[in-house]
C-alpha cells in the first residue's frame, strides 16, 4: 500500500477544507475522501455516526450559491502509525454566511474548532478518512494578563 508523508496527509486536509468551502463543487468531492465504512463525530453529534449520514447533512451547507465560506487551518500535527495509518490532529476556524429560509442571513462561526482525522490508503492506495472528530475548542492561545 506504501507509506504516508506528513504532507501527503497535510495536503488531504487542504483538499477537505477547500471542499467545505465550496471549491470544487463536484457532486462526490466529499465521498471520495472517506472509506465507505468511515465513522465522523461532530460537535453537534452525541454520537459517532456512519459517515454517509455526516456527509449528506455537510451537503446540504456546503457549495450553495447563496453564501460563502471561509476557513483557517492551524499547524497540522501529523503522526505516523504502523502499518500505513496517519493521525492529524490541528486546531481550526470556520465562518460561513448564506441566505436563510425566510431570506435573512444565516452566519455560522466556528471561532476554536478542533479536529483528529486518522487516514488510511484504501486497496488502490488513495489516501482516505476513517474515522473524524470535529468539536469545539477553546482559544489555543492563552491571554495575555
Amino acid at each position: 500500500m506504501g507509506s504516508i508523508s506528513p504532507d501527503q496527509v497535510r495536503a488531504e486536509i487542504q483538499k477537505f477544507w477547500q471542499i467545505m468551502c465550496g471549491k470544487p463543487t463536484s457532486a462526490g468531492a466529499l465521498e471520495a475522501l472517506y472509506f465507505p465504512a468511515a465513522v465522523v463525530l461532530s460537535g453537534k453529534a452525541r454520537t459517532p455516526e456512519p459517515a454517509t449520514l455526516a456527509l449528506a447533512r455537510r451537503k446540504r451547507q456546503i457549495g450553495r450559491p447563496d453564501g460563502e465560506s471561509a476557513v483557517e487551518v492551524g499547524t497540522v500535527e501529523v503522526q505516523i502509525e504502523e502499518p500505513g495509518v496517519a493521525i492529524a490532529s490541528y486546531t481550526y476556524r470556520f465562518h460561513q454566511n448564506r441566505s436563510g429560509n425566510s431570506g435573512g442571513p444565516r452566519t455560522r462561526h466556528t471561532l476554536f474548532g478542533r479536529a483528529t482525522q486518522i487516514f488510511q490508503r484504501d486497496q488502490r492506495g488513495v489516501l482516505r478518512i476513517v474515522h473524524e472528530h470535529l468539536s469545539a475548542a477553546t482559544n489555543p492561545q492563552p491571554e495575555k494578563g
